[in-house]
């Protein structure tokens, strides 16, 4: 069935700007995914003369790049352009629906529209094909991913414990870098490192097979993804072909919290590349270069003033960057643990 047959949608509008307050007057205004927390959004504006609204356990869906990202609202609240409310009628059942949604997110992204930002309009929401199932089949398959994303969060939360445990063993090894306070031998990071920019490749050259080509999506928590693989068929430089223990950076992006996130290759990888607003990095000592772009004290070397963090990463930032450098066996010690850390995150 199509999704209109099975909900009523409303399309957000963005209220007038002089109705926008931060004492919570109003209702809470959502304007994007940026509002959006794991399965509820968190309120950050409030609005005091709301355009459109949404109600409680309506489904908040992202119109505007990023597409498709899901919410459930938790109360009666403004939404803006970038968003989309899915009331469910009285036989389908929310949870259902919301799951079913995020199965489709795939093909949303792809149908969506726009040359600088990604989009989709109201009759493209109304046409999705919703397989639809007896109400009471509807509650039995919600009810077990809920359970499963349960499941999910308990490990995400696990390894977040991880994450701290490699943190607190960074600092108690190496110091705190940025006044290192061990007094280790202070080098040019361009001195023990080698960066490369990556492809720049035209949309003619992308391919259904070819060369794999990691974007800033494929960086999640640290991690490599390949939910969402790019091909290209053209010709790849060598030099541009990842390899094991390189260090994989988002160098450029729209959005600035994303900027400076990495992922460690630790597996053999091929035929695989990485996009023009992507940097790849290398170096002997991968695992401790790796665990210092992760650090606040990286985000201070990346940023403009105290608070605002700039929209790149170039190689001229980079070489300007002095950092502390331990002794190869206090590396090693580290390397270790950092392998021991990483077998039970995925035991």
């Amino acid at each position: 069935m199509y999704l209109k047959d099975l909900v009523d949608i409303q399309m957000g509008q963005s209220p007038d700007s002089k109705f926008y307050n931060y004492d919570k007057i109003g209702l809470p205004f959502y304007q994007g995914k940026a509002d959006f927390g794991r399965i509820n959004p968190t309120p950050k504006i409030w609005c005091s003369k709301s355009k459109k609204e949404a109600k409680p356990n309506d489904i908040l869906i992202s119109v505007r790049a990023p597409v498709g990202d899901l919410n459930i609202n938790n109360e009666q609240s403004c939404i803006g352009r970038g968003l989309a409310a899915i009331t469910c009628r009285p036989d389908v059942d929310m949870m259902y629906l919301y799951y079913y949604l995020k199965y489709l997110k795939p093909q949303l992204k792809h149908i969506s529209t726009g040359s600088t930002f990604e989009s989709i309009n109201r009759t493209q929401l109304e046409n999705l094909i919703i397989n639809y199932k007896p109400y009471l089949e509807q509650i039995k398959i919600s009810n077990i991913l809920q359970v499963v994303e349960r499941q999910i969060e308990v490990k995400e939360n696990l390894l977040r414990l991880y994450d701290l445990l490699v943190k607190s063993r960074f600092i108690e090894l190496f110091g705190d870098v940025v006044r290192n306070t061990l007094n280790w031998p202070l080098v040019k990071l361009s001195d023990i490192a080698e960066y490369r920019i990556g492809l720049t490749y035209k949309p003619e050259a992308v391919s259904n097979s070819g060369t794999a080509v990691l974007r800033s999506g494929n960086i999640q928590n640290s991690q490599l993804y390949y939910d969402d693989i790019l091909y290209v068929n053209d010709k790849v430089d060598t030099k541009l072909l990842l390899k094991k223990h390189d260090i994989l950076m988002c160098a450029r992006n729209g959005s600035k919290s994303l900027v400076g996130k990495v992922a460690l290759i630790e597996d053999e990888i091929v035929n695989t590349t990485y996009g023009a607003f992507m940097m790849a990095i290398s170096s002997k000592y991968y695992v401790y270069l790796f665990e210092y772009f992760r650090s606040q004290a990286f985000r201070r070397h990346i940023s403009v003033g105290s608070t605002t963090t700039i929209n790149q990463v170039t190689t001229r930032m980079l070489n300007s960057i002095v950092i502390p450098l331990p002794d190869i066996d206090t590396v090693n010690r580290f390397n270790l643990y950092h392998s021991k850390i990483n077998k039970l995150k995925f035991d």
